[in-house]
């Protein structure tokens, strides 16, 4: 199903990036114009030797970090004009469909598995039901009407359990419920923001 909707996906992804999550101006803000320039410094001063020659590179090499510092100053002012991280992003997810599939299944991997779990449990006291009416009104139409209700039912709790609520509520002093997800945020924050930078930024 994610690969199909490969498109839609990313872009519901890169609207939540780049609108809600990550301002780009922001960040690249907050960058020491100094110390980028000096992390930056190998690899302009080897592109600079290759186009333009060891002779010219010799004679920028002095000048080089006295350059770099004030054009990142700059580029800080104009990010947002050079560089567009919704395009960047999308073309990432759409480009590679396993980069959004690998995605789903870092983030939501306990997700998925409580979902696949579930179904046993949730199905298993629903299908009681289903015996129950079979016994009382046994035809054969309450068959499949009543494993589509299961079905239906099963997930509709099982998502349930993934979101909601959405803060934690405490049941007297026995224990707090909250939705898996959400009780995951720090965890699902930390892998998202980590598998942002390595695989699609």
């Amino acid at each position: 199903v994610v690969p199909t909707k490969t498109r839609p996906m990313a872009q519901r992804l890169v609207d939540i990036v780049t609108k809600r999550l990550l301002s780009l101006k922001e960040a690249f803000g907050r960058l020491d114009p100094q110390e980028l320039s000096q992390l930056c410094m190998p690899a302009i001063q080897e592109h600079v030797e290759r186009d333009c020659g060891p002779v010219l590179s010799t004679l920028l090499r002095p000048v080089l970090p006295l350059i770099v510092p004030q054009l990142l100053k700059a580029l800080q002012n104009e990010i947002d004009s050079i560089l567009n991280l919704e395009e960047v992003v999308l073309h990432a997810f759409v480009r590679d469909k396993v980069v959004l599939v690998d995605l789903f299944q870092k983030v939501a991997r306990v997700e998925l598995l409580f979902l696949v779990n579930s179904g046993f449990g949730f199905g298993f006291l629903l299908g009681l039901s289903q015996m129950a009416a079979w016994a009382l009104v046994p035809a054969p139409w309450t068959l499949p009407i009543a494993g589509a209700l299961v079905g239906y039912v099963t997930n509709w709790i099982a998502i349930k359990c993934l979101f909601e609520p959405a803060e934690p509520y405490q049941v007297g002093n026995l224990f707090v419920i909250q939705g898996l997800f959400e009780a995951r945020q720090v965890e699902v924050s930390d892998e998202f923001g980590d598998f942002m930078s390595k695989r699609v930024l």
